[in-house]
């Protein structure tokens, strides 16, 4: 057990969101095209998770979910080109910078979309930075947001949340708040240790080992599916 945070804290930037689990990574939108469709999936992959020219290997299952419910025809899928590297602070700055301008490129570019923002691991990191800060005109174009291994989990804010550890918070600690009226999505593994964190465990292999997971139900707290599939169905539903 590794008992100082601050070592935790180095170490989360090779836990967070990865060791190249297998995958499928899903053909989108090249990251400069703003196409007009009347819903917008943006996905933000985790550390090292797939190309950075995709949304990386977790995230398309969300995806599909979300447009098995919306329709096709209806969703215009893209991605944030970021780093998502192991230097977690500087990949987290290039992340939230390349988040809001994709944000503001569609809030001004597609009039009627709605924006349904999902991020696995350091991706949800950034999804949630970014979102507490933004305008009351930005938020209400928000479908949603989806959270998958969020780094700053807080299992009693607004939102439907499933994980095991309702009481634990992640990593780099506990979110404070939500803008009011957005609906936001959590799904934290049984036993990852990067969103449901007591605050002495370290980020080991046994807390790491659930974080890959959310595209299959080997430790998955949603009865029946994945989290990734649970996330994009209920940002769809807003249920």
């Amino acid at each position: 057990m590794i008992g100082s945070r601050n070592v935790r804290r180095t170490l989360v930037g090779a836990a967070t969101a990865t060791l190249m689990a297998a995958g499928t990574v899903a053909a989108t939108a090249p990251a400069s095209a703003v196409t007009c469709k009347p819903f917008t999936f943006i996905g933000v992959r985790g550390t090292e998770d797939g190309q950075q020219a995709s949304m990386g290997t977790r995230l398309p299952t969300a995806q599909l979910a979300f447009t098995q419910k919306k329709g096709a025809a209806n969703v215009q899928s893209d991605y944030v080109s970021y780093p998502a590297s192991f230097n977690y602070l500087a990949s987290m700055s290039s992340g939230r910078t390349a988040l809001k301008a994709k944000i503001t490129a569609y809030v001004n570019g597609c009039p009627s979309t709605k924006i349904a923002l999902v991020g696995y691991s350091q991706g949800a990191h950034i999804v949630g930075d970014v979102v507490v800060g933004l305008s009351s005109t930005q938020l209400s174009r928000l479908q949603g947001i989806g959270l998958i291994g969020d780094p700053m989990f807080n299992s009693a804010l607004r939102g439907k949340v499933s994980n095991n550890s309702a009481s634990r918070g992640g990593v780099w600690g506990k979110r404070s708040s939500w803008p009011a009226g957005l609906f936001v999505y959590n799904v934290c593994n049984t036993g990852d240790l990067i969103c449901a964190n007591d605050g002495t465990n370290a980020v080991a292999s046994a807390g790491v080992a659930p974080h890959q997971y959310y595209t299959t139900t080997t430790y998955s707290p949603v009865a029946g599916t994945t989290g990734a599939y649970a996330i994009g169905l209920h940002v769809a539903t807003r249920s």
